[in-house]
């Protein structure tokens, strides 16, 4: 169900900024967009969960790389196909810059690498051209490449550990602010015109730097929810790297993720309604993982299933 609020509020964002019907609604649509980086913490969450529930397979019994990341693109690629053929078809590209990027699209590569082209005034960059909404796809592809790796790495890690790692996640988004604020980094780089700003924007905003370590905390979140609410369910005690069956504790873990959900969309609410403002001095800090403690508690609050909004709102289970 967060998925689903999210995905509004993007949607929103995208159709609605400049409506002309709510005074002030650009600035509030602008604290929509910064829920895309939800997608990148759910995933981290979510897959690392997967590999880290269960013990470790070695040997043929564990799938290769390939095969890891072929079953993940099944449940995605068809779709995605398909919506960049109509694009295609719909609007064609009107540059030789803008087809050359074509096979990146198809090979969900165009995320990658910033690459952008100044035309007449107007900078083309890949993660935008064709069907530029499904940039996001093309940067999990890369993530999905180091999840396992990830994952092992915090198999063993302290709750301390994965809470220190998730601070240090949401800290690093200041680094944002301070290369993209103010086109400060081009500043530095002495860049002019139009297409290197442009380029450190689409890097940030639409590229796998810009959102590595808000995966990281997901999976960093994933291992700190198996040892605060869960546990081993053939011996009751706390979770270990080789429990091979785990189960939610009957408390549901600490008070405040039990509400993780009230919290975290009431934390939410402030920053929208009584700190508006913000959002244009810090957009980067925001955008790129300063709505980390936000996105963990809501996350964190649905994967538990005992917050009041889980049970009687999403009616989500545990």
């Amino acid at each position: 169900a967060p998925r689903w609020v999210a995905s509004i509020q993007i949607v929103c964002y995208h159709m609605y900024e400049n409506s002309q019907y709510v005074p002030g609604y650009k600035r509030y649509a602008t604290w929509m967009a910064t829920w895309t980086q939800l997608f990148f913490l759910l995933s981290g969450f979510v897959l690392a969960y997967a590999e880290l529930s269960k013990p470790p397979k070695t040997g043929s019994a564990r799938p290769s790389l390939l095969r890891y990341v072929r079953r993940r693109l099944t449940v995605i690629y068809p779709a995605f196909f398909l919506s960049l053929l109509l694009k295609v078809a719909a609007s064609p590209a009107k540059t030789a810059f803008q087809w050359s990027m074509l096979p990146l699209h198809v090979l969900l590569l165009q995320s990658w690498f910033p690459i952008c082209q100044e035309d007449g005034g107007a900078v083309s960059c890949s993660p935008w051209l064709f069907n530029g909404e499904s940039w996001f796809l093309s940067v999990l592809l890369l993530f999905w490449l180091f999840l396992r790796p990830l994952a092992e790495l915090f198999r063993r890690r302290s709750a301390c550990f994965c809470a220190a790692t998730m601070t240090l996640c949401w800290a690093f988004s200041l680094v944002f602010h301070f290369m993209g604020h103010g086109n400060r980094l081009a500043d530095l780089f002495g860049c002019t015109g139009k297409l290197c700003p442009t380029m450190i924007m689409v890097a940030i905003r639409s590229g796998p730097l810009g959102y590595v370590h808000v995966f990281v905390a997901g999976v960093a979140a994933a291992r700190l929810f198996m040892l605060v609410a869960m546990e081993d369910a053939d011996t009751r005690g706390p979770v270990q790297a080789d429990s091979r069956r785990i189960a939610l504790k009957e408390n549901g873990g600490p008070l405040p993720l039990r509400y993780g959900c009230v919290l975290g969309y009431a934390l939410y609410a402030v920053l929208l309604f009584a700190a508006t403002t913000l959002i244009d001095p810090l957009y980067y800090f925001f955008h790129n993982g300063g709505m980390l403690p936000v996105m963990l508690l809501v996350l964190l609050g649905a994967a538990i299933g005992k917050d009041p909004l889980t049970v009687w709102v999403f009616r989500s289970k545990p």
